[in-house]
């Protein structure tokens, strides 16, 4: 990966050359933006990094969960010599599941009940201790560098998970490899990270990946991480990652940043300025004197704001105050135009104003039983009026009636069903707005639970009791399907009725019924699965094609060994004085680090590659 690889021929650079290394800026680059800063992490342990940032982002880990980066408190110092003054931090992030990791959970509580077993809950608490481990790691590098409060400096922070195939996940591991549960417990483990992180207190969260990348660990996420920024690297200058900021990003999120090299080190663009606030709503006699003072973030000096459409009856001045030309009818209005700084940052605003709209506030829906209809009324409420409100009923009627003062009652007793009331709203100055009501009666509501698994050995004994809510009384339970492999009695009993399962998938489904006239329905699936042993299937060993690069004596070189089956950071060895150390590994590639003594023989060795559970396999190499 992009990102990784820069780091690692960093860390490269750094190592092998025994001394400092000083990354100096020329002199026509020493005016830099707010908008542009560098990310940064282990690999550049011992550089000093002179050249003027916007912002820094820091990695708290030494490339994987549970460990630290050993310069993680100077990188902050470095860090905070930036225009923002602060860091933001990235963590990595892996779900190795329980075979390939000690740190797994194996008797947790908390947050999710977890007994050591490769499933989603010991995922989620895999995931919440790795983010817990992170957020300690910055609050002592806070203090070592005598931050005045150091989690109060970490909590505000910009947090970032760094979620990439070079890392382990399960359904990518050979013990485990493509499937739902393997997604699953992916997901899991950055939902648990992503909880940990909000519980003490962290706002600021995204994600760091590609959407190839992300599609290959998490498949279809859920609609949680919709809400977390995005930051994508793979764009070669800063006029393509300024672009990008107009793309999707891989999880549906905010586009905030985008990654792109810049001065041999990973460089980052902080998308656009943010204009705020977007949108108002007034009443017809507020909208001759309204004004609005717009905001933007990631300024560093004074914006000037431009303004492209909605004048005359909007007005934005240079400094982004919005005024009316006067009152205005009832109707929406909006002005646009863009932003900018002295240092280069570019954005664009957008405000929309609802003049004369009123609007309904809660209550809008309410469910009743049967036996509450007779007798029931409610008063609707608006807002953004001036003066008393006229409602005007349109629809609904006769069973539920509106009165002009907008209170809400029913006609008498009403069946089982759903009813809606609507119509119009207006008051004196002008302002109108419309009004909806939706009352469902009788719907008897079933609890859980509505699920269960069960092995063939199990099913002949099967008894579950149903429930269900909102209802008056008993309840009577009608089987429409799923018999005989499933019955449900009256009372809402389901049972096997005696008799022992082949494995699938039963369902059973029926309606409900209480003597007031309150109905519903309800549902029961059943999976069988067989009750035979699963017997692991060892995974296969690795297979080296062929190596990219070439050794040198007296010199230390970073090869890659392409092949497949490289997990767990497997060992690589070679023939007296050639010494190599495995970097990264992503299945189908080893980044190996190879020093060989002076003065050694060329020609062609063999390198033998060996996984932690001892299967080998061996690649020719070049020496010259």
């Amino acid at each position: 990966m992009l990102k990784l690889l820069t780091k690692v021929l960093l860390a490269f650079l750094v190592a092998s050359a025994g001394f400092l290394v000083i990354l100096v800026a020329p002199s026509s680059a020493q005016t830099v933006s707010a908008s542009t800063g560098y990310d940064i992490s282990y690999p550049q342990c011992g550089a000093t990094i002179t050249y003027p940032a916007g912002f820094g982002v820091v990695g708290v880990n030494d490339g994987h969960p549970y460990s630290t980066n050993p310069c993680l408190a100077s990188e902050i110092t470095w860090a905070k010599t930036t225009i923002a003054g602060v860091p933001s931090f990235y963590m990595n992030t892996d779900s190795p599941g329980p075979a390939d990791t000690s740190n797994w959970p194996t008797s947790a509580t908390g947050p999710q009940s977890c007994s050591g077993g490769n499933s989603t809950t010991c995922a989620y608490d895999y995931g919440w201790g790795a983010a817990k481990v992170s957020f300690a790691n910055a609050i002592s590098a806070e203090t070592a560098d005598g931050s005045a409060s150091p989690t109060t400096a970490v909590t505000s922070a910009n947090w970032w998970l760094d979620v990439e195939t070079g890392n382990h996940w399960e359904v990518i591991e050979s013990a485990y490899g493509p499937s739902t549960g393997s997604l699953n417990n992916d997901q899991s483990m950055l939902l648990g990270a992503v909880a940990y992180l909000k519980s003490v207190g962290v706002n600021n969260l995204g994600l760091y990946s590609t959407a190839q990348q992300w599609h290959t660990i998490t498949g279809t996420p859920p609609t949680a991480f919709e809400s977390l920024s995005a930051w994508m690297p793979g764009y070669a200058t800063l006029a393509a990652a300024e672009a990008a900021c107009a793309l999707p990003s891989f999880n549906g999120g905010r586009v905030a940043m985008i990654q792109y090299p810049m001065n041999g080190l990973d460089g980052d663009y902080a998308c656009g300025l943010i204009s705020t606030p977007g949108a108002a709503s007034i009443s017809v006699a507020a909208s001759a004197t309204y004004t609005q003072q717009l905001t933007v973030s990631g300024a560093t000096s004074p914006v000037t704001y431009v303004q492209t459409t909605g004048s005359p009856t909007l007005v934005i001045s240079s400094t982004g105050l919005l005024t009316t030309s006067g009152a205005l009818t009832p109707g929406t209005y909006s002005a646009t135009g863009s932003t900018s700084d002295t240092k280069g940052d570019i954005g664009l605003f957008s405000f929309i104003l609802s003049v004369g709209t009123i609007t309904q506030v809660a209550p809008t829906t309410i469910t009743l039983k049967t036996t509450q209809t007779p007798v029931y009324s409610i008063q609707l409420v608006a807002a953004g009026n001036t003066g008393a409100v006229v409602f005007t009923q349109s629809a609904g009627a006769p069973s539920l009636l509106v009165s002009s003062t907008g209170m809400l009652t029913t006609s008498g007793a009403l069946p089982f069903g759903t009813y809606t009331a609507s119509g119009t709203t207006s008051d004196p100055s002008g302002d109108v707005g419309v009004f909806t009501f939706t009352m469902t009666v009788g719907p008897i509501t079933q609890n859980s639970p509505t699920t269960a698994s069960v092995v063939t050995t199990s099913t002949s004994t099967l008894s579950d009791q149903l429930s269900v809510s909102h209802n008056t009384g008993p309840v009577t339970f009608t089987q429409v399907t799923g018999s005989p492999n499933l019955v449900v009695s009256s009372a809402g009993v389901v049972s096997s009725n005696g008799a022992t399962l082949v494995p699938g998938t039963y369902k059973a489904a029926g309606t409900t019924s209480d003597g007031y006239g309150d109905q519903g329905t309800f549902v029961f699936t059943l999976t069988v699965t067989a009750a035979t042993p699963v017997v692991p299937v060892a995974p296969p060993g690795p297979v080296a094609q062929y190596v990219v690069g070439h050794v040198v004596a007296g010199k230390t070189v970073i090869l890659q060994i392409i092949g497949t089956g490289f997990y767990g950071r497997p060992t690589v060895t070679s023939h007296h004085g050639t010494t190599a150390q495995v970097l990264s590994d992503s299945g189908t590639a080893l980044a190996v680090r190879v020093s060989v003594k002076p003065r050694s023989r060329n020609g062609i060795f063999t390198f033998t590659i060996t996984l932690l559970n001892g299967k080998t396999t061996t690649v020719k190499y070049n020496q010259h």
